[in-house]
Parts: structure tokens; sequence; C-alpha cells
């Protein structure tokens, strides 16, 4: 009796043995690699911030200013040629990047072994939740980012129930001017910002963020929003922008914004949409 009762009992316990050596052995062997993300785009930053990722993050762009805090971690360069021997030195698990990093450069960081993930979702309004997401994915907040996205939902469909029954105000978003015409054309996200928040946007029939300077001033809208240029306050552009032809033959009323909430899709997006709502219903 004893002998039938020990023999399967021995079988079970050698079982488990066997089963739980294995996981030990494979946990002692594959520990989680703690994560170490560099951010190449403000926008990224923010989010990673916003999701409570910031411990993570060990390098950022020379644009990346916000919130006041990741100023204090390394930078590696410029937004649009970052150093990649920075970079390297940072010893990063992950880099994160925009639309306007060199591919030749994401390539090379590739080629170092470090997980790349390069954004690119500036077409639609819809791409910034989508932003959130991807590098929710990355940093492992998922719930987080869920969180946010209903969050700002609720915030555009706010402004955009205030803004359905007022009348349109034709808007120009003029993102630099000159020699080069930067727009917000009807194939960006500032483009869906400027018709969510109760504006008609006169540069909807362009493409790829250019815009001529002959239509602009035969449609001669009622407001033109000007992005202030880098290292220059919004009352020097401003003056500069009415004192420069053809601009200064347009009848609109000129009004900076903060480049830095309003261009950069991301967690702010929402907020970014406040500031439209509020710089258009003053034109009417």
């Amino acid at each position: 009796m004893k002998r039938h009762f020990l023999t399967p009992l021995f079988i079970v316990i050698s079982m488990i043995v066997l089963m739980l050596a294995p996981l030990s052995a494979q946990g002692m062997m594959e520990q989680p690699v703690e994560q170490r993300v560099v951010s190449l785009s403000p926008n990224v930053t923010e989010t990673i911030y916003a999701l409570g990722g910031e411990n993570l993050l060990v390098g950022r762009s020379d644009y990346c200013n916000y919130p006041a805090e990741a100023e204090a971690l390394p930078s590696v360069g410029t937004l649009y040629n970052p150093s990649l021997e920075m970079i390297l030195a940072l010893e990063p698990t992950h880099v994160i990047s925009s639309a306007f990093v060199p591919d030749e450069l994401l390539f090379s960081i590739e080629q170092a072994n470090i997980n790349v993930l390069s954004i690119s979702a500036q077409e639609t309004f819809e791409g910034t939740y989508d932003l959130i997401r991807a590098v929710g994915d990355v940093i492992h907040r998922q719930s987080q980012a869920e969180q946010l996205i209903g969050e700002m939902k609720a915030q555009v469909k706010a402004i955009e129930e205030k803004a359905a029954p007022l009348s349109k105000v034709t808007v120009y978003m003029a993102l630099d001017f000159g020699s080069f015409d930067s727009a917000a054309t009807g194939d960006t996200f500032l483009h869906e910002m400027i018709e969510k928040a109760g504006g008609l946007n006169v540069a909807a029939d362009g493409l790829y963020w250019t815009y001529s300077k002959e239509l602009l001033v035969e449609k001669d809208p009622e407001l033109i929003l000007l992005s202030p240029r880098w290292g220059e306050s919004e009352d020097a552009t401003i003056r500069e922008f009415k004192t420069t032809k053809p601009y200064s033959d347009l009848k609109a009323t000129v009004k900076g914004f903060d480049a830095d909430v309003v261009l950069r899709q991301g967690p702010r997006s929402a907020q970014a949409l406040q500031i439209l709502f509020d710089l258009i219903d003053g034109e009417r």
C-alpha cells in the first residue's frame, strides 16, 4: 500500500521540481533590462512626462524644454541633426524620434542594437492620439496613455460644441514667411485644429506646409495667426510681418500664439485647441 502511494507522490514532486528549476534559471539569466530612453522630439518628451515615464529618460534634444525639469537632462543636439556620438554615449535601450530626424542617423542608431521608433502623425489631429499610444506602448504605460487620451477627447469635444453654433472666421496660420512661406495647409493636423476651433482655414487647398503669397493676398483672411520666429519675441515677429510686402497689404488682424503649445502635437493639444478657439473667438 505504501509503495503504491509514494510512487505517484514522488512523480508529482519530481514534476514540480523539474517545472520550477528551468523557470528559476531562466529568471536568473534573463532579468528585465532597465529602459533607457533618449527622446529626439519635444512632443515625445512631453508625452513621456505626461505618462509618468520621466524616470526612463536619459537624454533629449535642444528643443525639449517642457516640462522645465526636462532641461536638466543631457542634450544630444538639435532636433534636425542630433549627434550620434552623444546618443550612443548615453547607452540608451530606446530612441524615439519625430519625422524630422534624418533616416541615415536612425539607421546608424539601429546598427548599434538600439530600438528606434520614428513617429510621424502630423497629417491629422487623430494622429495626436496615435502618437501618445505609440509612446505609451514603448514605455509600457498603455493604461496611462488611454486615460490621457480620454481626458483630451472630452476637452476637445467641449470646445467643438462651443464653436459649432458660432459664425466662422477666415484664418491663415503662418509658420514662417518671407523667402519661404510655411502654413497650416489642408494636409496637416493644424488645419483640423483651426476648423475645430471655429475657423475657416484659407490655406486648406495647400499641401506640404507651403502656401503662395499670391493666394494669401487674394483670399485676404480676417485673421492671421503668426508663429513667433525662433529667438524672436512675438511682438518683433508681428512687426516684421506687418511691414513686409506683400503681407503689409493684408487687412487681417495679426495675432501671435505660444508655438511650443500649439505646434507640438501631444499631451497639450487640447490646451492648444482652447488657445486657438479664444484667438478666433476674439475676431467675431
